[in-house]
């Protein structure tokens, strides 16, 4: 009797006094500290519903269980260690392991966790309630005791036999998690209480040493001497409790889930016959077995080595092309393992290092235990190696022809999302969303000038995030048009912005780069294509979560350009892709002096008008500009009956047969007949068809023996690939015009190779569907120097080429409505008669200079020069002159002085017009790995990481709270 009543108050202990210091920890520091923002986090959309919710049962786990132990099992002590190890100790874990370890669960770890969910759900109703089936039945006075309790509505439901049959089911499982989670924790707990042992008598020794004291002071030196009092001897005690719960969890564990499966199976053979109960049992094990087998099949083993060889034949294409989805979802896996999984198997070594490093264990004892301790984590493993996320996102990109942020936006949001950690999630999050900064206002204002008109405009960013921000577009204009200024401000003050400075590309890319590393506002406007811009903007102030202090809460931007007038009034720049910026029905718009009001989906989409109607409606005229130099431009209008289609020429089509291009091939098809139709039998036409990493490509001599219809659009071919493709196929062909027809190629997989060929010929690239957002800087030049040009369909490009070679040899282009042409006044010859005859034209067209210089600029780029650098430099000074973007020169505005001499020192290094490709892509914040270390701690150093540890949270809290309070 005296022996039952010492283990009657050792179990009483152990529940109590486990759930008190436990309780007390949940209430006054995980619920304050991490549960308040994780709801808050919650509720702005930054974090996954499941984890507050997973957060909230942490906390009622201990709760509830301790509540339902003091009613139900306070004078059964045996009974409150069952319920204690079997149900809340298992789940309380089971909730830890969820909110701060397991991020995004996969189909394997799904069925693992949703089982021992079940399972302890199983073992708690068994508990509670006994065995369902019938009363007469029951194997024990304690099951006759549950079994007069009133069961569930839902088992009183479905009625005792099937109630008898789930519970079967479910405690036949209870014996297979029973075995695996004793087995598994095992592995922990033969090391853990080897170290309780060690560890107690060295940090008595240790104590006694007193190299403690230093970091005990530094907690009372900080104010934290609440925590050194109470959260230290707290933190201790519920390590030792929990070292205990490790230390004997694994046996009775297995212990008490066997032994509830055998004794309902015994009680329902008893019901139902051993036949059944056998059957069933297995069956269900078998089936759980079957499931667990097949979802241990991770998809990216079978997608890369699918892609691991480049396809040498349409019918291989067409076979990986049908496997698309599969393809997908195993590349989408390996880039995202990091968040899916817990670690890979080559990098899990924690066992190995616990059992070889600490305890000695020979190292092919250690090795065999990793190898078996891995055969039972399978499911929270990657099969692979860490190397598999940029692989996977290389053959992304080379097989689907897309960024895969771009391509599965939403796999790498959720992704990205899953944790509790609301730091985390943000920056994660952040990177592939686009609701960062939120357009409180925007407005155009129009100034008419007869043909021509000055155009700005005005928006005010508002940071939603508590991080700066950058504010990035990519937007396109008439290619005759001229960007004429960008400033930032704090204010709406005009006065106090900051202006711009026109600069060589490479050395504005370069310094708003370094400042945005030192987070000085910069802000960056750049053209990438021949109507393509870039503009970046930052930072746009921090939002104040907690408090207000002084300084910036929201950015002002102004942005001018003048544009020719064309028969659907001015053009307003056309968005192709924005980043960090949204806007909704409550941004403010004034367009034109008049306040516009979208809703729905139209706010959400619409960033500007296409064109806003000229207010003046007179005839067009020709313009003329006299710039310095003697350099000449001019503007003449054309009308419909002055364009027409080229006769008797040698025109080469390049075709891209891109993945993506598969989006277009109805345009494809129409583009081919239209060029059969109307220019085949009036002109030369030759294609090349360019072709993906393992076919070669293919040289049609007459595009009319060519079928659009049996082309297979497979992998990614970057434009300067398809123009070497076509260089070695030609020979020694020569054509009047080379024309490339893609889609709106994925400028983020584009380099910064060099081209290496140069083409005499003009360049068009026919862009069906759309322009691109931009080029890199080697092919946008081979179609600047060529002459070159870009459209969104042949027709045009086919105009604009034959109306060019119509109107003269001084003609720099043919384009919105106008050809332009420049001629040179010889310094010789440049009498006072000339000059007397060009400056009346210049009268009072001041402001059309700089549009006249934007042609110039492109009639110099197509001089050859053999100082490359000079002939850049000679663009750039006119750029600078007329404070214009173009190709060459860009704007970027500056805020300080230290800015503007880490400009001018980029400005005179020869690599000053040196752009690099930016995409815009941010990089992921990646997890660390919990199951790779690189050592275990000595037993004699947990005692000061534990205090440092508790100081360090203590002095951050501190700090927080005051930050808090302001």
């Amino acid at each position: 009797m005296k022996i039952k009543q010492v283990f009657d108050g050792v179990f009483k202990t152990i529940f109590w006094l486990w759930n008190l210091t436990f309780l007390s920890i949940v209430y006054l520091g995980i619920l304050p500290i991490i549960g308040v923002p994780l709801i808050m986090a919650t509720i702005e959309g930054t974090i996954p519903l499941e984890f507050s919710l997973t957060m909230a049962a942490t906390i009622a786990v201990p709760t509830v269980c301790t509540v339902i132990g003091a009613g139900r099992f306070g004078k059964q002590p045996l009974q409150l260690m069952r319920w204690f190890y079997g149900v809340e100790a298992p789940l309380f874990l089971l909730c830890l392991l969820r909110l701060f370890l397991l991020r995004e669960l996969t189909p394997a770890s799904s069925q693992i966790i949703a089982t021992i969910a079940l399972c302890i759900a199983a073992f708690s109703v068994e508990m509670l309630y006994g065995y369902l089936g019938k009363r007469e039945n029951v194997q024990n006075i304690f099951d006759s005791q549950n079994s007069h309790n009133k069961q569930p509505r839902f088992f009183r439901l479905i009625g005792e036999k099937r109630s008898a049959w789930l519970q079967l089911g479910c405690h036949s499982l209870m014996v297979v998690v029973g075995i695996w989670a004793a087995t598994l924790l095992i592995y922990y707990a033969v090391p853990v209480a080897l170290y309780t042992l060690y560890g107690f008598f060295t940090v008595v020794i240790e104590f006694f040493k007193f190299t403690w004291v230093s970091a005990f002071w530094d907690m009372f030196r900080y104010g934290a001497w609440a925590w050194a009092l109470i959260w230290l001897p707290l933190s201790f005690i519920l390590f030792g409790l929990t070292c205990s719960l490790f230390v004997v969890m694994p046996s009775l564990y297995g212990f008490l889930y066997i032994h509830s499966g055998r004794k309902i199976w015994q009680s329902f053979a008893a019901q139902y016959g051993k036949n059944k109960a056998l059957i069933g049992s297995l069956g269900v094990i078998a089936a759980w077995l079957a499931i667990f087998s097949a979802l241990q099949q991770q998809p990216q083993v079978a997608a890369l080595k699918m892609l691991a060889t480049p396809p040498a034949n349409d019918t291989v294409r067409q076979t990986l092309l049908a496997k698309s989805d599969m393809i997908r979802s195993g590349l989408v896996n390996a880039y995202l393992s990091p968040y899916r999984y817990l670690s890979t198997v080559g990098e899990n070594n924690h066992i190995y290092e616990m059992y070889k490093n600490s305890l000695n264990l020979p190292d092919g004892a250690a090795k065999t235990l990793q190898n078996s301790y891995n055969f039972l984590m399978s499911p929270f493993l990657y099969q692979g190696s860490s190397a598999d996320v940029e692989k996977a996102e290389k053959l992304y990109g080379e097989f689907f022809d897309t960024e895969l942020q771009k391509g599965d936006t939403e796999a790498v949001k959720h992704a990205v999302q899953s944790t509790s950690n609301q730091e985390e999630a943000k920056a994660g999050l952040l990177n592939v969303s686009e609701e960062k900064v939120w357009l409180q206002s925007q407005e155009v204002t129009v100034k008419e000038n007869g043909d021509w008109a000055d155009v700005q405009l005005y928006e005010v960013y508002k940071n939603q995030t508590p991080n700066l921000q950058e504010v990035f577009y990519y937007f396109s204009l008439p290619e005759s048009a001229a960007v004429t200024g960008v400033w930032l401000g704090d204010t709406g003050d005009l006065n106090k912005r900051f202006v711009f400075t026109v600069s060589p590309r490479g050395a504005a890319q370069q310094v708003y780069n370094q400042q945005v590393v030192e987070r000085v506002d910069p802000a960056l406007l750049e053209q990438i294509g021949p109507k393509q811009y870039r503009l970046r903007a930052f930072p746009i102030p921090a939002k104040r979560e907690f408090i207000q202090t002084e300084g910036p809460t929201e950015m002002h931007l102004w942005l001018t350009y003048k544009v020719m007038r064309q028969p659907q009034g001015w053009a307003m720049p056309v968005l192709a892709e924005k980043r960090n910026i949204f806007w909704n029905q409550n941004t403010r718009r004034t367009i034109a002096g008049k306040d516009v009001k979208y809703s729905g989906k139209e706010a959400r989409e619409t960033w500007l008008p296409p064109f806003l109607p000229a207010v003046a409606q007179q005839a067009l005229t020709a313009q003329q500009a006299l710039l310095p130099g003697g350099n000449i431009i001019s503007a003449k209008p054309l009308a419909d009956a002055n364009y027409s289609l080229p006769q008797g020429k040698k025109f080469a089509v390049i075709l891209d047969t891109s993945r993506s291009m598969a989006a277009e091939s109805k345009e494809v098809k129409e583009t081919f007949e239209w060029l059969k139709a109307n220019e085949a039998g009036k002109n030369t036409v030759d294609l090349y068809v360019a072709s993906a990493a393992g076919m070669p490509p293919k040289f049609v001599e007459d595009v009319r023996n060519f079928d659009a219809t049996k082309v297979t659009f497979y992998g990614t071919i970057q434009l300067k690939d398809m123009l070497q493709q076509f260089a070695q196929l030609r020979g020694d062909k020569s054509y009047d015009t080379v024309f490339l027809v893609s889609d709106r190629h994925s400028y983020e997989l584009s380099d910064d190779r060099k081209l290496k060929l140069s083409i005499s010929s003009p360049l068009w690239t026919v862009h069906l569907g759309g322009l691109p957002p931009g080029y890199d800087d080697a092919t946008l030049k081979a179609i600047q120097d060529s002459g070159g040009g870009v459209a969104t369909d042949m027709k045009e490009a086919m105009q604009r080429v034959a109306t060019t070679a119509a109107s003269g040899e001084s003609t720099v282009s043919v384009v919105d409505g106008y050809a332009w042409s420049y001629a040179k006044i010889p310094q010789s010859k440049k009498t006072a008669k000339s000059a007397a005859v060009a400056e009346p034209k210049n009268a009072g067209n001041e402001g059309f200079k700089p549009i006249a210089a934007r042609q110039l600029i492109t009639a110099l780029s197509k001089q050859k020069s053999s100082n490359q650098l000079t002939q850049l430099d000679a663009m750039h000074a006119v750029a600078k002159n007329f404070k214009v973007v173009t190709p060459y020169s860009s704007m970027i505005v500056l805020v300080n002085d230290a800015q503007r001499e880490q400009l001018k020192a980029a400005e005179a290094k020869s690599d000053r017009f040196d752009r690099e490709v930016e995409s815009g892509k941010e990089q992921l914040s990646k997890p660390n790995n919990p199951l790779n270390v690189s050592g275990v701690p000595e037993p004699e150093e947990w005692l000061l990481l534990t205090v440092g540890a508790i100081g360090l949270l203590a002095v951050f809290l501190r700090q927080r709270r005051a930050k808090m309070v302001g």
